[in-house]
């Protein structure tokens, strides 16, 4: 596999400061920007809400409950991408918008 530029500048530094990079640059890639781009769910998430530094307890728990939210949420780079995307009813991101839409249903009808 061929080296990056991060990898050539790494070449000859102790391996604790590679590791210590490599575990910034994993962090950084964790904390990136997302956005939501689904239906609103009552007391969960409502459209267009921007997380900077991970997602919160309540919308992680609906996550796990319907695994379609992970499609909706978005890293703010790719959200126009992500919006040409929602508007092709066979998309992938357009089927999730509706397991979701339904999701948000179930869950305003328990509330």
């Amino acid at each position: 596999m061929p080296k990056t530029k991060q990898d050539a500048a790494m070449e000859g530094q102790p391996a604790e400061k590679q590791e210590t990079v490599a575990a910034l640059q994993q962090e950084n890639k964790e904390q990136a920007a997302v956005i939501y781009l689904g239906p609103a769910i009552a007391g969960v998430v409502v459209p267009g809400a921007v997380y900077r530094n991970g997602i919160p307890q309540q919308l992680k728990k609906a996550v796990e409950e319907c695994p379609a939210l992970n499609r909706l949420l978005v890293q703010t780079p790719k959200a126009q991408q992500a919006r040409k995307d929602l508007r092709d009813p066979q998309s992938a991101a357009s089927i999730c918008y509706q397991n979701v839409l339904e999701y948000a249903k179930k869950k305003g009808a328990k509330a």
